[in-house]
């Protein structure tokens, strides 16, 4: 029995799909959070690591797509309506992105015009120096924490890459577990069949053998009678002439 290779390329395009569809879901989720709350920071995150696992759903799409295209693994007209499902996902995929960096440029512009405001307004004995040295720090304290937050999310996307791969080689050796244990199941049963077969044929002989025996043993002993006949028949004669 031949291994069966199944064709996953749809499966995958309904995963990114709906990826496509919940980072959506989170971006409008984003726009109705204030800019300095948790929820906002927490779901910039998430939105950040779903695209990325969109461009990398994409180029793998594409690459299986090309690698069909090569082997003919599926039809010409299954191949060019791929690419048509492959298109509008990048398509999606960009005025996403775009929507994204434009909401992520608007907040950035606020931040930095309240920012300003804030410095006009100041109280002249904030001003100076010792005024600046906070506000350094203050960015440098910032920008460390963004840093650990991102690479949080890189080990986090580096588990879960992981964690994918191992899932998928787990289920491939679970499909080709099933499938030699059918192929053994399918050897015994012949191995059976064969036993069975030999079982009867060996039964068959040994009838025939004992058949054999016995018509020999039978004939061995009709010559013992006929030695006797000739013997009488002999007798009689001699009385006969005398």
């Amino acid at each position: 029995m031949a291994l069966v290779d199944v064709d996953s390329w749809l499966t995958e395009y309904e995963s990114c799909s709906r990826l496509n569809q919940t980072l959506l879901t989170q971006l409008n989720e984003r726009d109705g959070k204030q800019t300095s709350s948790v929820d906002y920071n927490r779901l910039t995150s998430s939105i950040q690591l779903g695209i990325r696992q969109f461009d990398r759903e994409l180029q793998e799409l594409k690459y299986k797509l090309n690698e069909a295209a090569k082997t003919k693994a599926v039809t010409f007209e299954e191949i060019e309506r791929r690419q048509t499902l492959w298109d509008s996902l990048q398509s999606q995929r960009q005025l996403l992105k775009k929507r994204y960096l434009s909401a992520t440029r608007s907040d950035r512009s606020a931040l930095l015009e309240t920012s300003a405001a804030s410095s006009i307004w100041s109280s002249p004995n904030r001003a100076g120096p010792s005024a600046d040295s906070g506000n350094e720090s203050d960015t440098a304290a910032i920008i460390d924490v963004q840093r650990l937050k991102q690479t949080q999310i890189d080990m986090l996307e580096q588990q879960n890459r992981g964690l994918e791969t191992l899932s998928q080689t787990i289920s491939r050796q679970r499909a080709l577990a099933t499938q030699i244990g059918q192929e053994f199941e399918e050897q015994n049963d012949i191995l059976d069949n064969l036993a069975n077969t030999a079982e009867r044929v060996e039964r068959g002989v040994s009838r025939e053998t004992q058949g054999i025996t016995a018509i020999n043993r039978n004939e061995s002993s009709t010559w013992g009678y006929w030695i006797v006949i000739i013997v009488l028949f002999i007798a009689i004669i001699i009385v006969g002439v005398l």
